[in-house]
């Protein structure tokens, strides 16, 4: 059932004031001179909606805000936005008391826990499990939800719409957005359906990558991957089985290096030993040579070697005779007693201490013997007994690391192997996977064909609106299949004139618009805000005939169409013209005119 977008009141604020617009009527006409403001009009229709608008020089300068009242499936509604403070949100508003229900943004905002404004009006119209379900949403991501702009598109013929090709979609929507709303509104496919088409897209797109990467892998593999498991399986034994051995003769080594400990512990204390007897040695040694020294000091004749230089002053003393037995420094007469006791002491230290070298030599000579025993001794244990373990655990080592070494290097040539196992395992998975869900999607189709609602139909309806036309060269005006947009017999409607383009634009609209006027099977807004299609037809006067014709046909049929069916929903037309055709009296009486002037117009 089609769904009721009514607009009924528009109201604008203005630095030169505020205007209100009564738009409460089925069909709405707005007409005027250029630049007296009638597309700014539907752009004040669209701005509180979220819509983006670019607005002209005047309206950017003088409007302040603009409000909307709307009737949504019989509810009333309000939407304001300001043009120049907080531009991006759009306050609900209260159609009885016109206080602020809610704030609202025009866009999504990803850091915002406000609503936006379209995702209120497709709640409110009942269109949100359509266009977004979560299963869509889970299977696509964000790109699988579909905006109220996109819907709004099939609602609005702008200037450059009317006059184009396949734009008619509107800028909101891509070839496959606009051929997926259509097909929702339509009821040609179903919230389950899009799911369906989604993931079997999906799954394809995956089937596709798979079968890419397994004919990639499968180019550079070269063996089996049966016999490089097996010998992987044996390098792995192998290097169990060396790593036992080896773990064993490790043990083997640390029992046998226990039984030599002792002999360790007794080359230390002999080490320790030997060094305090060369230490004493070296001390004894020492203590000779300064005995030697004294001695000779002792024995020294007085006179014969005379200071050269005071030790105090360091004044030379060069030249200056010493008598015999007078000391050199003081030339004092020297004691020859007290000097023979000298040498005596020396002498006698002298012997002492060659006592002490000799026997200090020798305790240094046995223990150097008992140090090289001992060494021999825990050399000939460890040739005996852990000698030959060192050689078998560096065997061992070795036979260990290549069966690693191998088995690493066996692990790098499956790894594709296995890689490739696992993505035919995945595709044969997918491949299921997308035969089940292109039996659901005949399944669903066979359910769909038995609805109301049909491309032949649309088609039907499409062709009986151009048949009332009568359009100049019988252009063959078709409904394509794929894109469900607007063709003729030449292909696209760039083939054909401006007038008669534009005339296929207007009636494509209109055929949504009769449908759910006709039939009521329909998810489509029944509102339609066409915007200037005298003006681009031309006004020649074939134009002239075919303007009037497209204007009587169109409202005509709207009045015909709400007499003879009375499950026929509300609905509202809005168009935006520079002046009105010749139209009998019955059909100017079924519109609701809004004059715009060059001294009244919509901005003052």
């Amino acid at each position: 059932m089609s769904r009721d977008l009514f607009v009924e009141k528009v109201v604008i604020n203005s630095t030169g004031g505020v205007r209100t617009l009564d738009f409460a009527h089925p069909v709405v006409c707005i007409h005027g001179p250029i630049d007296t403001g009638k597309t700014t009009l539907v752009d004040c229709i669209k701005y509180p909606l979220g819509l983006p608008v670019e607005w002209r020089q005047v309206p950017s300068e003088r409007l302040t805000s603009v409000t909307v009242h709307l009737r949504v499936e019989g509810m009333r509604i309000a939407l304001q936005r300001s043009t120049v403070a907080d531009t991006g949100t759009v306050d609900l508003i209260s159609p009885h008391d016109g206080k602020v229900e809610e704030h609202l943004d025009a866009i999504a905002q990803p850091d915002s826990d406000r609503r936006v404004v379209g995702e209120v009006l497709l709640d409110l119209l009942g269109l949100s499990e359509l266009f977004a379900p979560p299963a869509a949403v889970a299977l696509l991501g964000s790109g699988a939800r579909l905006t109220f702009a996109q819907l709004y598109a099939l609602n609005y013929l702008s200037q450059d719409m009317v006059d184009g090709t396949e734009v008619v979609r509107g800028q909101a929507n891509t070839a496959q957005s606009y051929k997926t709303v259509v097909e929702l509104v339509l009821g040609l496919i179903d919230a389950e359906m899009r799911v369906l088409t989604a993931r079997r897209n999906d799954l394809a797109q995956t089937v596709s990558q798979f079968k890419r990467r397994t004919e990639t892998i499968s180019e550079f593999l070269t063996g089996s991957a049966a016999e490089l498991e097996e010998e992987l399986i044996r390098a792995r034994s192998e290097e169990r089985d060396t790593l036992t051995a080896l773990e064993e003769l490790k043990g083997r080594m640390r029992a046998a290096t226990t039984f030599a400990d002792p002999l360790r512990q007794r080359v230390a204390a002999l080490e320790q030993a030997h060094s305090r007897a060369r230490e004493e040695e070296k001390s004894a040694q020492e203590a000779v040579s300064s005995a030697q020294r004294a001695l000779r000091r002792a024995q020294r004749q007085p006179g014969t070697a005379p200071m050269r230089h005071c030790p105090s002053c360091a004044q030379s003393l060069a030249g200056r005779a010493v008598p015999e037995g007078a000391c050199a420094l003081c030339l004092c007469e020297l004691d020859p007693g007290a000097r023979d006791e000298a040498a005596a002491a020396a002498e006698a230290a002298l012997a002492t201490a060659q006592r002490r070298a000799i026997e200090a030599a020798k305790a240094a000579s046995e223990t150097g013997d008992a140090l090289a025993q001992a060494r021999a001794e825990l050399e000939e244990r460890t040739r005996l007994e852990t000698g030959p373990l060192a050689g078998q655990i560096e065997q061992l080592s070795a036979a260990h690391a290549g069966a690693r070494t191998r088995a690493g290097m066996l692990e790098q040539q499956l790894d594709p192997h296995r890689r490739l196992l696992e993505l035919q395992r995945a595709l044969r998975t997918a491949e299921e996977e997308l035969l089940g869900v292109r039996e659901d999607i005949k399944t669903r189709k066979n359910l769909l064909s038995g609805r109301q609602t049909t491309l032949a139909e649309i088609e039907e309806q499409f062709a009986a609106i151009i048949g009332g036309l009568s359009l100049p060269g019988e252009p063959g005006a078709r409904i394509d299949h794929n894109s469900l947009l607007p063709k003729v017999r030449a292909g696209k409607l760039t083939k054909v004139g401006h007038g008669v383009r534009t005339a296929i634009n207007v009636a494509y609209r209109m055929t949504f618009l009769s449908h759910a006027l006709v039939t009521g099977a329909t998810d489509l807004p029944s509102l339609l805000i066409i915007d200037s299609p005298r003006k681009n037809v031309g006004y020649g006067d074939e134009d002239q005939q075919l303007i009037a014709r497209l204007y009587a046909h169109f409202l005509d049929h709207i009045a015909g169409a709400r007499r003879d069916t009375p499950h026929a929903r509300p609905h509202q037309v809005i168009i935006v013209d520079n002046d009105l055709p010749s139209l009998p009296a019955q059909l100017r009486r079924q519109m609701h005119t809004i004059e715009l002037t060059r001294d009244d117009p919509l901005v003052p």
